[in-house]
């Protein structure tokens, strides 16, 4: 049975938003795929009581981000919110205390939060074993949409809200990855306002995506790959602009945004490029990660 677990930033390959659904959510289309920047979670103790008492102690012991940790509220952090829903659903009561190691930022589309509710989930599941994988799957999309696909796998097609989880298995997609996060901060909810998307979907990549991925079509992938969010954002926040513009300066394979913003990724099949072109904007903008996708 573990007691750490190493919870991994996603980014959004492909983010389509489809429509507006009758709950004031979205439909979406999205690729999402982990790479190699992790918060470190370690379950320090847990002890089972009645049910309704749950109580969680949450220390941070460093990190990158550390300082993230500092402006969310005990109640509003996800860790705590996935432990409540486990506790919920399990009819148990907990008192949890949980360590971790920040190195993911937060508001930058990385799923910073979501990725440490899933690793919460199979961290306590791993212990009390109340769920199967299912089970768990369902309890993760009530807390975010990102938690489902952080639970499953390394890429996936993610539909509905996020919830609806397909894993991808591995092509040759360019592996190394420069992440540029220079804490702008976007506003989600206003940037699916703009889209202003009607009830009736628009029309998806979907497909096609998966035709190609089944032909493991790297090259035509990267041709056809967006973000629905990432002009919108562009417009509001000239800033990113900048980033976006020197990444592609450097003539990378692919360049995008990813979730909702604000950190931009270029991916390389040339590694020794990529290492090359961090090393020269290292210090240019507030946090440049060197890194990898882990489908490969």
């Amino acid at each position: 049975m573990i007691d750490s677990i190493k919870a991994y930033a996603k980014i959004n390959l492909h983010l389509e938003v489809l429509n507006k659904r009758p709950d004031g959510y979205h439909n979406i289309c999205s690729v999402m795929a982990k790479v190699d920047i992790f918060d470190l979670l370690q379950l320090e103790q847990y002890e089972v009581c009645k049910p309704g008492v749950v109580t969680t102690s949450l220390q941070c012991t460093g990190g990158r981000n550390a300082s993230v940790m500092d402006n969310i509220p005990a109640r509003e952090n996800l860790i705590a919110k996935a432990v409540e829903m486990y506790c919920y659903h399990a009819g148990i009561g907990l008192q949890v205390a949980i360590a971790i190691q920040k190195n993911i930022p937060s508001q930058a589309g990385l799923a910073g939060g979501s990725t440490d509710a899933a690793a919460t989930l199979l961290l306590l599941n791993n212990k009390l074993k109340h769920f199967n994988e299912q089970e768990l799957m369902a309890i993760a999309h009530r807390i975010g949409a990102d938690v489902p696909f952080c639970l499953n796998g390394n890429v996936a097609l993610c539909e509905g809200i996020g919830e609806i989880v397909t894993p991808l298995p591995p092509i040759a997609l360019p592996a190394s990855i420069i992440i540029i996060y220079d804490e702008i901060h976007c506003n989600t909810k206003q940037a699916y306002a703009d889209l202003k998307r009607g009830t009736h979907p628009v029309a998806s990549c979907k497909d096609l995506i998966l035709s190609l991925w089944t032909k493991g079509d790297s090259q035509s992938l990267l041709k056809i790959f967006k973000n629905d969010f990432q002009n919108i954002i562009f417009n509001n926040n000239p800033g990113l602009v900048t980033v976006y513009n020197t990444l592609k300066h450097f003539q990378p394979d692919f360049v995008q945004m990813t979730g909702s913003g604000s950190a931009i990724f270029a991916l390389f099949f040339d590694a020794e490029h990529a290492e090359n072109v961090c090393n020269q904007i290292q210090t240019q903008f507030s946090q440049v990660f060197f890194t990898k996708l882990l489908m490969i």
